[in-house]
C-alpha cells in the first residue's frame, strides 16, 4: 500500500465531495462539501484527500485557528466503503506527522461528537485526551480532545 496525503485541487475536489462515512455516523462529521467549501473561505483550513495508491479513500481537513494559534485536526473521515480495512489508524500516524512537522506545535486539537464513541476510542490510542472544554461552533456542542505532543511525542 502506497498511503499518502495530496490537497484538494481542482482535479479532485469532486471526487472528494462525494466520500461519504455510513448513514448512522452522519451526525458525527460536517459533509465534505461543507468542509471543501469553509478551506475555500477560509484560508487557515486546509483540505487534504487521502490516497491508496490512486485510489481516493478518504478525507481530512486541518489548520491553524486564526485567533487562538491552536493547531485543529478539524475534520477526518474515511469513505464508507473502505472503513474496516484499517486505513483510520495508518492515515492518522500519517497526518499527526505531517501537521507537526507543518505548523511545529506542542498540541493538536480536534472535537467529536459525544456519541462517537469509536472515534474517542481511536484518538485516545493516539494520545488525545478529552480537556474539558466544549467546541459549541458547529451545529451542535462537541467534546474537545487534545494531544500533547511533548508528553506523546509522534513516532
Amino acid at each position: 500500500m502506497s498511503l499518502h496525503a495530496s490537497e484538494v485541487t481542482n482535479e479532485n475536489w469532486q471526487d472528494v465531495a462525494y466520500l461519504s462515512v455510513h448513514e448512522n455516523q452522519k451526525n458525527f462529521i460536517e459533509s465534505n462539501s461543507f468542509s471543501l467549501a469553509q478551506s475555500q473561505f477560509e484560508p487557515e483550513w486546509k483540505s487534504i484527500g487521502l490516497y491508496d495508491g490512486e485510489d481516493l479513500v478518504g478525507y481530512a481537513m486541518h489548520g491553524r485557528e486564526a485567533d487562538t494559534g491552536n493547531v485543529w485536526l478539524d475534520r477526518f473521515m474515511i469513505d464508507q466503503h473502505h472503513q474496516g480495512k484499517g486505513y483510520a489508524s495508518r492515515f492518522l500516524t500519517l497526518l499527526l506527522t505531517r501537521m507537526e512537522e507543518k505548523y511545529q506545535c506542542d498540541k493538536i486539537y480536534l472535537s467529536i461528537y459525544p456519541d462517537n464513541k469509536a472515534a474517542k476510542h481511536l484518538y485516545e490510542k493516539f494520545g488525545f485526551r478529552l480537556n474539558g472544554q466544549i467546541d459549541d461552533l458547529g451545529e451542535f456542542p462537541c467534546l474537545i480532545m487534545e494531544l500533547d505532543l511533548q508528553r506523546s511525542p509522534l513516532q
